[in-house]
C-alpha cells in the first residue's frame, strides 16, 4: 500500500481541497479492519507541537516550533500564523494591512486569510513545512539573501584558538651552537549576551644555551569588545583594533569604531580577496607583517607555497612577507595590497567612524585621532566617496568618485593634507590616485587592480606626520622619513585558450621626493596541467636603485612540477621544483582523513643534499605535527600544535583546528557520529562536537553521518541549517532516540498474521513500533523485556498483547538488530 507523503493546509470543505477515498477491500485479511480514514486528506498530521524546517517559496527560513491543532477529530490538524511571523517571512506590511483591517496584530489565522492564494504543505516524514506566498506579496530581496531575523547570535561561551611551533637547530660547523625557538599565535574570546570579547597575540621565545642567552616576548595585536547591529548593517568595536583601508591606509587605534560590514550582504553583492605566493628552499617559517605588525605566521615544507587564508588587520597597506629558512637565510618580498575599485550598487552605502588614540608599535606618540569615511552608490554608473582624518597638528580630507564605463571601472580621488611641525614650517599638499579594474571577457584577461598615485612634495600621510613629530620630540633627524612621490601597482591574470594554462603578473614601483631611491619588484608566472601533471614557471625580481651608481638586484626563477601516483587503495603526490641555485623533489599524501605526510630532498649548489620529513595527525582534541631536517651545517627538529578549546555551560570541548565562527553540536548518546562539515571530526562520548568555522550570515547545512555510532541510538534528524553571526558560537541540537532495535516474528494465538500497519503501544500507551510485512513487529525500546499491545481497531477483538524478553540475546552478543519470536494473545 502506498501512502501520500504531503498534506495540504486547506480544509476539506474549501474549494481546492482534494479528498482521497481508499477502498479497504484492496487490503488482505485483517488489514481490511484498519482505520484508513486518517489518510483521507494526505499524510496524517496529529495534533501537537512540531520542530519543523520552514521554507518560503523554496528558500529555507530557519527552524520553528509550530503548534498544530485539530478543529475536527476526523480531519488533519492545521496551524495558524500571526502578522509578526509573516513579516519575518518577508511579506509586505501593506498586504497584511488591507486583508486584516478588523483583526488584532497578534491574531493567529489561517494563512489564506492573511494573503490571498497562499497555502502550505507539511511533510511529516521530513518535518518540513513549505509555505507558498505569491511573489507580489513579498519584499524584493537580492539573490542569496538571508533574513537577519534568522541570524543566530549563539550561546554564551568562551574559546582559545592556538597555533604554535617549537624547533631546535643544531649547528654542526664551528662551535656546534644549538638554538631553540618557539612561537605561538593565540586568539582568545568570550561571547556573552551577543557581545564578543577578542584578544589576538603572538608569543616568541628563543634559547641559546651556548651563549647562555634566553629571550621571550609577547606582543598583543588587538584586544577589543565587539557587537553587530544588523539594523544598521554595522559592527561596533571598542578597544585596541585596526581601521580598514578601503579609502585611507589602515592604522591601529585604541578607542571606538562603528563601521558597516559587507559580510552581512548577500553573496551576490560581495567581492575581492588577496593571495600570497612564494617558495621555500627548506622547512621554513613564513611571517606576514603589515606596517611592522605581525599579523600572520606559519611553517611550510620545502617548495612552492600559497597562503590563501590570510586575515589582514585592514583592507589596505603593503604586506611584508618574510620566509625564514632553517639555515638562517631570510627571503623578503612585499605584496601590494589594496582593494579593487569601490563601486557600489545604487542606493548602497559604506561608512565608518573611528575615534581614539593612535597606536603604533614603532611610534612612541599616541595622539588622539578621528577618522570618518562614507561611500554611496548613486546610480548604475557612479559611486561617490569622501573621508577625513584629524589629529594634533594634522588634518586631511579626501573626495573621489568611481565610474562604471564600457572599458572598465575607474576611480579617481584627491586627498589634501595640512601638517604642522616643530622644526619646519607648515606643510600642505595633495595626493592624486587613479585606479582601474577590468575583466576583458573575449580574451579572459582579469586586470584585478591597476592603481597609480602621485603626491606633491609637501603631502603627508597620517602615519608619516605622526612619525616625524615623534622623531622631533626625541631629538632625532626626521629627514629619513620617506615622502612618497609616486606609486604604481598592478595585478593581472590572463587565462589562455583551452589547454594552454594561465599567466599572472604582480608588480609595484615606488619612488620618493626626499630620497634618491626607487623600488621596483614584480612577479610573473605561468601554470598549466596535462593529463594529471601540473607544472608552472615563475620569476620574482626585486630591484632597489640608490642613484645611477648604486643598485641592488635579485632575481629568482622557479619551475614546479606535480603529479599523482596511485598504489591500489593508496595515492600520493610527487612534487618537484627547481630554481637557479637549488632543486627539490618530494612526495606527500594522506592516510585516511586524519594523517598527512611529506618527504623531500633538496640540493643547493656547493653543498650536499638536505633531507626533510614531516607529518601531521588530527586527533579529536588537537592537530599534532612534526618534521626533521638534516643538512651539511645543521640538523633541525620541529613539533607543532594547532587547535581550539571551547568552554560552555555544560563543559569544555577540544578541537583540532583554530576557531572563528563556530557551531557547537549536541547529539546525546550519538558518540562516534561523523560531522560531515569538517574532516575527521566526530561526536564525543558526551554527545558534543564543535565545528571550528562556518560562513557567517549564510545558511550552513550541519549534517551528521550515523554510520560509526552505536546501533542502539537513532538520529531523529541528520541535517539542520543555521546562519550564525560572525564570531558567534552557535548551538545546534540533534534529537536522538536510544534503545534496542528489535524485530519480533509473531502471530495471533490461532496462528493468523497480524494486520499490516497495525500500531504497537507500550504500557504507557505510547506508540513504539508498527507491524511490518509478514506479521513482523518492529520497535526501538530501552527495555530488554516488556509487555506490548498491538491495535488495529477499537474493539477488544481488534487488539492483542505481546510479551518479549531479549535479555539472553543481549548477553550473548551486541547485535545490530535483535530477532525474537512471540505470540500475540
Amino acid at each position: 500500500m502506498t501512502l501520500p507523503v504531503m498534506v495540504h493546509a486547506d480544509e476539506p470543505t474549501q474549494k481546492n481541497a482534494v479528498e482521497a477515498e481508499f477502498d479497504s477491500s484492496f487490503l488482505i485479511g485483517d488489514a481490511q479492519k484498519i482505520d484508513i480514514s486518517r489518510f483521507k486528506y494526505g499524510n496524517p498530521v496529529l495534533p501537537g507541537e512540531y520542530n519543523v524546517d520552514v521554507y518560503v517559496n523554496g528558500q529555507w527560513f530557519g527552524k520553528r516550533r509550530m503548534m498544530f491543532k485539530a478543529v475536527n477529530p476526523k480531519e488533519n490538524a492545521t496551524t495558524c500564523f500571526n502578522s509578526s511571523t509573516l513579516l519575518e517571512y518577508g511579506v509586505k506590511q501593506d498586504v497584511l494591512s488591507q486583508h486584516i483591517a478588523n483583526q488584532s496584530k497578534n491574531s493567529c489565522l489561517k494563512i489564506e486569510d492573511w494573503i490571498e492564494d497562499s497555502f502550505y504543505e507539511f511533510d511529516t516524514s521530513k518535518l518540513r513545512i513549505d509555505i507558498s506566498i505569491p511573489q507580489v506579496a513579498l519584499q524584493k530581496n537580492a539573490q542569496g539573501y538571508v533574513d537577519p531575523s534568522i541570524w543566530d547570535r549563539g550561546i554564551n561561551a568562551g574559546f582559545l584558538s592556538y597555533s604554535g611551533s617549537a624547533y631546535k637547530t643544531f649547528n654542526t660547523t664551528g662551535d656546534n651552537k644549538e638554538t631553540t625557538n618557539a612561537f605561538m599565535a593565540v586568539t582568545a574570546g568570550a561571547n556573552i549576551a551577543g557581545w564578543q570579547l577578542r584578544h589576538n597575540g603572538q608569543w616568541q621565545w628563543q634559547d641559546n644555551p651556548t651563549e647562555n642567552q634566553s629571550k621571550s616576548n609577547y606582543q598583543s595585536t588587538s584586544t577589543y569588545l565587539q557587537r553587530a547591529f544588523p539594523q544598521y548593517r554595522s559592527v561596533l568595536t571598542l578597544g585596541d583594533s585596526f581601521t580598514n583601508g578601503e579609502i585611507f591606509d589602515s592604522f591601529g587605534y585604541r578607542g571606538v569604531d562603528f563601521s558597516s560590514d559587507d559580510r552581512m550582504l548577500p553573496n551576490s553583492m560581495l567581492g575581492y580577496a588577496p593571495r600570497i605566493r612564494g617558495n621555500a628552499k627548506t622547512n621554513a617559517k613564513v611571517e606576514v607583517r603589515q606596517q611592522g605588525q605581525l599579523i600572520y605566521q606559519t611553517t611550510v615544507a620545502p617548495g612552492s607555497f600559497e597562503i590563501n587564508d590570510l586575515y589582514p588587520t585592514g583592507f589596505g597597506g603593503e604586506l611584508e612577507v618574510s620566509v625564514i629558512e632553517s639555515n638562517g637565510e631570510i627571503q623578503k618580498f612585499a605584496i601590494p595590497y589594496a582593494s579593487v575599485v569601490q563601486m557600489l550598487r545604487p542606493g548602497m552605502s559604506r561608512y565608518s567612524l573611528t575615534a581614539g588614540e593612535f597606536r603604533d608599535r614603532d611610534i612612541e606618540l599616541d595622539p588622539w585621532v578621528v577618522q570618518g569615511k562614507y561611500q554611496r552608490g548613486i546610480n548604475n554608473y557612479l559611486t561617490g566617496y569622501t573621508g577625513f582624518q584629524a589629529t594634533e597638528k594634522y588634518a586631511s580630507v579626501l573626495a573621489g568618485a568611481a565610474f562604471a564605463t564600457p572599458i572598465g571601472a575607474i576611480s579617481l580621488d584627491v586627498t589634501h593634507s595640512e601638517a604642522d611641525f616643530e622644526r619646519k614650517e607648515s606643510q600642505s599638499g595633495q595626493s592624486y590616485r587613479l585606479s582601474y579594474s577590468k575583466l576583458i571577457t573575449p580574451t579572459n584577461t582579469n586586470l584585478t587592480l591597476a592603481a597609480y598615485r602621485y603626491s606633491t612634495e609637501n603631502y603627508y600621510k597620517l602615519r608619516d606626520a605622526i612619525l616625524i613629530r615623534d622623531l622631533e620630540d626625541r631629538g632625532m633627524n626626521s629627514y629619513a622619513v620617506g615622502k612618497q612621490r609616486s606609486e604604481f601597482q598592478i595585478t593581472l591574470n590572463q587565462g589562455l585558450p583551452d589547454g594552454w594554462g594561465n599567466f599572472y603578473m604582480v608588480g609595484s614601483w615606488v619612488d620618493y621626493w626626499n630620497r634618491n631611491e626607487s623600488t621596483k619588484q614584480y612577479q610573473i608566472g605561468y601554470s598549466n596541467n596535462y593529463h594529471g601533471l601540473t607544472y608552472g614557471l615563475s620569476a620574482i625580481n626585486r630591484q632597489v636603485d640608490y642613484g645611477s651608481s648604486n643598485q641592488t638586484r635579485d632575481t629568482e626563477y622557479l619551475m614546479t612540477l606535480s603529479f599523482p601516483l596511485s598504489f591500489k587503495k593508496h595515492s600520493m603526490n610527487v612534487n618537484a621544483n627547481a630554481s637557479q641555485d637549488s632543486r627539490t623533489v618530494g612526495v606527500s599524501g594522506t592516510v585516511g582523513d586524519r594523517f598527512s605526510y611529506g618527504s623531500s630532498v633538496t640540493h643547493q649548489d656547493r653543498s650536499n643534499p638536505t633531507f626533510n620529513v614531516n607529518g601531521r595527525y588530527r586527533t579529536n582534541y588537537t592537530t599534532v605535527g612534526g618534521s626533521y631536517s638534516v643538512a651539511d651545517s645543521y640538523q633541525q627538529a620541529m613539533v607543532s600544535l594547532t587547535g581550539n578549546i571551547v568552554a560552555h555551560k555544560d563543559g569544555v570541548l577540544f578541537g583540532p583546528e583554530q576557531g572563528q565562527t563556530m557551531v557547537l553540536i549536541y547529539a546525546p548518546d550519538a558518540a562516534g557520529a561523523k560531522v560531515n562539515n569538517t574532516t575527521g571530526l566526530s561526536v564525543n562520548k558526551d554527545g558534543y562536537a564543535v565545528i571550528p568555522y562556518v560562513t557567517p550570515y549564510r545558511l550552513n547545512d550541519i549534517t551528521l553521518d550515523p554510520q560509526e555510532m552505536s546501533t542502539n541510538v537513532e538520529l531523529e534528524e541528520t541535517s539542520q541549517r543555521i546562519a550564525p553571526y560572525a564570531g558567534a558560537i552557535a548551538k545546534v541540537d540533534f534529537s536522538t532516540k536510544t534503545g534496542y532495535a528489535i524485530y519480533i516474528a509473531t502471530k495471533t494465538a490461532n496462528g493468523e498474521n497480524l494486520p499490516f500497519a497495525a500500531q504497537v503501544f507500550d504500557q504507557n500507551n505510547e506508540a513504539v513500533g508498527i507491524v511490518a510485512q509478514g506479521s513482523m513487529v518492529y520497535l526501538r525500546t530501552k527495555k530488554a523485556q516488556d509487555h506490548l499491545v498491538v491495535k488495529w481497531g477499537d474493539d477488544s477483538a481488534e487488539q492483542c498483547a505481546i510479551s518479549y524478553d531479549v535479555t539472553a540475546e543481549l548477553a550473548k552478543d551486541q547485535q545490530n538488530l535483535i530477532m525474537t519470536e512471540a505470540v500475540c494473545k
